[in-house]
């Protein structure tokens, strides 16, 4: 069926509200009232939430010389609108709001399209990074890197296979109908509904497996080299692209890679983990390499999964300082080491760091990102959102990453011409294993 897409990096979020996208006509001049609404909680949250207090005269400014920026792009001048702090904050945002309608009605353009002006530019105005504004359609792909839709399929990533020409299974996502149908990794698919997959690209291949929901695809399946292929009939379902990846690895190795923190992915990591145990692990992998984040809950979450009454990270906010520790007790306690590279930032370099520095990880591989700070993801009413650093975070051990990133017990370069995750073409994973296989000899054994 499907080649799902690597995801992208992606900061702290709250929990997202229904998307209601509203627009305006040129020649409204009144600014909607849920786009109102953008404006004057996207001010609020600036203004008081931010991790970096802001002086609220430097947002309005800003709002006001993109406003006349904006009408200049649509071959109108206007004079930047006089807008000051005043004692009441709704009489600040009335003049705010009546600057976007008449620029708008000025420039003959949707009050919308400027009250999106507006907010991003007092977002921008922060200098920082990582504070953001989306528009609807923006907000939906960001949402998508996090949580991604379901597709309809079979459930398998796929890959060519050199040695045939043809297609070969690297991935099946645990509870879909290739999982039920016994498809494994590794097998070959010579033939889809009768036709050869050999010579055909990656997405042509994709293409064949996925179809409508209840649909039955045949597949053609040849397990080893020699053996005759089988025909296997698979009804097709809603997938949901996976988070976590697993496999095992020789010599007892379980190898578990979070692609990035989605709000299904603990139970995910749940999943791969039971099915490890079941296939008897030893020892653990947990690879963050190329992970940019996403929930912290997530995050700490699986943190939690490995350490016991203990701090997970400490929480630096603009008003109060607060540090999490875990409750429960560990529901995973096999020997693990932990792969990092140059793109594990965030909420990924919070599990790290925790798992680092309560002495259950050994870090494995390059230097992390170093991005020490949090953001909070506000939906507003019109279905756009703003995200804003609203805290600093520091490792159990009170480190402060930031711009820093976290040091590996083990540094090893990525080799060229890499492919993570396959012990033969992966040197920082030869050299996590060969840690983790002397923590493992170092478990002492039931007498």
């Amino acid at each position: 069926m499907e080649r799902f897409r690597k995801f992208g990096s992606a900061a702290v979020a709250c929990a997202l509200l229904g998307i209601l996208c509203l627009g305006a006509t040129p020649d409204d001049a009144t600014l909607p009232s849920p786009v109102a609404g953008d404006v004057a909680e996207s001010y609020r949250l600036l203004t008081s939430t931010a991790y970096v207090p802001v002086d609220p005269q430097a947002l309005l400014a800003a709002a006001s010389d993109a406003l006349a920026d904006a009408a200049r792009k649509h071959g109108v001048t206007i004079a930047p609108p006089a807008l000051r702090v005043e004692a009441e904050n709704d009489a600040t945002l009335a003049e705010l709001d009546d600057a976007i309608s008449t620029s708008a009605q000025a420039a003959h353009t949707a009050p919308t399209d400027l009250a999106y002006v507006a907010i991003d530019a007092m977002a921008k105005a922060l200098n920082d990074r990582y504070t953001q504004f989306f528009t609807p359609d923006e907000f939906k792909e960001f949402n998508n890197a996090l949580d991604p839709q379901r597709i309809s399929g079979i459930g398998v990533i796929v890959q060519p296979d050199p040695a045939s020409g043809d297609v070969a299974i690297a991935y099946v996502v645990p509870g879909t109908p290739a999982d039920r149908a016994g498809l494994q990794a590794g097998d070959v698919l010579t033939a889809i509904d009768g036709s050869p997959t050999k010579g055909l690209s990656i997405d042509a291949v994709s293409g064949m497996l996925r179809g409508k929901a209840g649909t039955v695809v045949a597949v053609t399946v040849q397990r080893s080299a020699g053996t005759a292929p089988t025909v296997i009939s698979i009804t097709r379902d809603e997938v949901q692209p996976p988070t976590v990846v697993f496999k095992m690895l020789p010599g007892g190795i379980g190898y578990v890679w979070v692609l990035v923190f989605g709000r299904a992915t603990p139970a995910e990591f749940d999943t791969a983990v039971s099915r490890l145990k079941a296939l008897g692990a030893r020892g653990l992998v947990l690879d963050l390499r190329n992970d940019g984040g996403g929930y912290v809950t997530s995050a700490l979450d699986i943190s939690s999964r490995f350490i016991a009454n203990k701090a997970l990270v400490t929480v630096e906010e603009r008003d109060r300082h607060t540090t999490i520790d875990s409750s429960a007790d560990p529901s995973i306690t096999l020997p693990v080491t932990v792969l990092v590279n140059q793109y594990t930032a965030s909420a990924s370099e919070i599990t790290a760091g925790a798992l680092q520095d309560d002495g259950i990880g050994a870090l494995v591989g390059t230097k992390t990102f170093g991005k020490g700070v949090m953001q909070t993801l506000t939906p507003l009413p019109d279905g756009a959102a703003i995200k804003i650093t609203t805290a600093h975070y520091l490792t159990p051990s009170q480190r402060d990453i930031n711009l820093k990133g976290i040091a590996p017990d083990v540094s090893i370069a990525e080799n060229a011409d890499a492919r993570l995750g396959e012990i033969d073409k992966d040197a920082q994973l030869r050299a996590a294993i060969a840690l983790l296989q002397k923590k493992i000899a170092a478990v002492p054994t039931a007498p």
